[in-house]
């Protein structure tokens, strides 16, 4: 048997890495962050065209020039915001944006502020490239804790990583949450890296205000984004960052010396999901919506239990007070045919929480299986 190295011995380590892989049968899946939609028809066909056309060999290893275009063109629709097709980078998926991120400007001993709780890929990511994850507690709401993350500033921070919306919480920053962040990155000279994954799936009317929307700190900001959420697009593996063109042409390196180059065809559904109708992320946004509502109801009614609340993305991250630590309780759920992810999956301020995604579950199978974690949680009270 041969020794695996340091770095990935670290991430076997890691609480995201130890989940169970088996599915019980007739259990109620809660725990997985995919659509279960079907990618739209339009999407499909212009991937078939894309091959049929010969888009079927190397390409730009920056990506497609007209996914790029159409990148900036989605950007000035959503957020009036004005930016370059040289100012983006086409990844593998918003996984690869993370690791060129941290591959590109983490060395050993760097540290990285990440927000607690949050998506564990982004700790996982700086420890792999020899960089020391440093988590900032969250307030009790979820709200920014300020006193928190410049008290672990430190000489060896190099940036502060987060996801608005946020997975696991479902917390949307305002526009004020994201400027703060904003002026520390600026007054501590960091990067300030954003995950917009879930931009288009906001509720309640909220508005989305972006990182890209920030012009006095576009030399330091990098927003990470995919098409996988909102157009129910996860095994296309197309993501894309945007940045300063200086900013991308640096991480272009990692990217170019990884990959070579995204998959045309997939690329090419990118454009015509951008440039197509809109209509099919507004009626899966409205079915989330329509899901948010049974769980959020469902979580109100068990007792021990604070639903919190859900502004974005798919996702409910309560609070409990029974007596059982969450990596538990996410044995205890699975063995009565609940699948959930443990609080502490996205750090330690996550003890005494769960998440429950709503998006890869049918409505008939989201009642039975809310059901049955309220049964589950009153087998616990008794």
């Amino acid at each position: 048997m041969f020794t695996i190295s340091d770095r990935v011995q670290k991430l076997l380590g890691s609480e995201r890495s130890q989940r169970k892989l088996t599915i019980p049968e007739g259990a109620v899946r809660m725990d997985k962050g995919e659509p279960d939609f079907a990618t739209p028809q339009h999407i499909q066909d212009a991937a078939y065209k894309a091959m049929k056309d010969g888009f079927t060999h190397y390409g730009n290893a920056f990506g497609d020039p007209e996914l790029r275009e159409a990148i900036c063109f989605d950007l000035h629709r959503d957020f009036g915001v004005e930016k370059t097709p040289n100012d983006v980078l086409v990844t593998n998926g918003g996984i690869e944006a993370i690791h060129a991120v941290t591959a590109t400007y983490l060395d050993k001993g760097d540290e990285a502020i990440i927000l607690d709780p949050e998506y564990s890929a982004y700790a996982d990511s700086v420890k792999l490239f020899g960089g020391t994850p440093v988590f900032a507690p969250l307030n009790k709401d979820f709200s920014l804790n300020i006193s928190a993350i410049k008290e672990r500033i430190s000489t060896k921070t190099k940036m502060i990583m987060f996801s608005n919306p946020c997975n696991p919480t479902g917390k949307v920053m305002n526009r004020e949450d994201v400027k703060a962040l904003a002026d520390i990155a600026v007054r501590h000279n960091l990067l300030i890296v954003v995950d917009e994954v879930y931009s288009k799936l906001v509720y309640d009317g909220l508005d989305f205000f972006s990182i890209c929307q920030i012009e006095e700190i576009k030399d330091r900001a990098i927003m990470l984004n995919s098409f996988s959420k909102s157009y129910a697009m996860t095994g296309w593996r197309i993501g894309y960052i945007v940045a300063e063109s200086s900013l991308i042409k640096q991480m272009f390196g990692f990217h170019k010396a990884l990959l070579s180059c995204i998959s045309g065809p997939s690329q090419k559904a990118c454009v015509a999901a951008i440039r197509g109708p809109q209509d099919c992320v507004t009626e899966m946004l409205n079915e989330y919506a329509r899901r948010r509502e049974i769980v959020g109801r469902f979580l109100s009614e068990i007792e021990g239990v604070d639903p919190l609340t859900s502004d974005g993305a798919f996702y409910f991250y309560p609070r409990y007070t029974h007596n059982i630590k969450t990596s538990d309780l996410c044995s205890y759920m699975y063995d009565k045919g609940v699948l959930i992810r443990s609080g502490t999956e996205f750090g330690a301020n996550g003890e005494g929480h769960f998440r429950i995604a709503f998006a890869y579950t049918p409505v008939d199978q989201l009642d039975s299986g809310m059901a049955k974690l309220k049964a589950a949680f009153d087998e616990l009270k008794g």
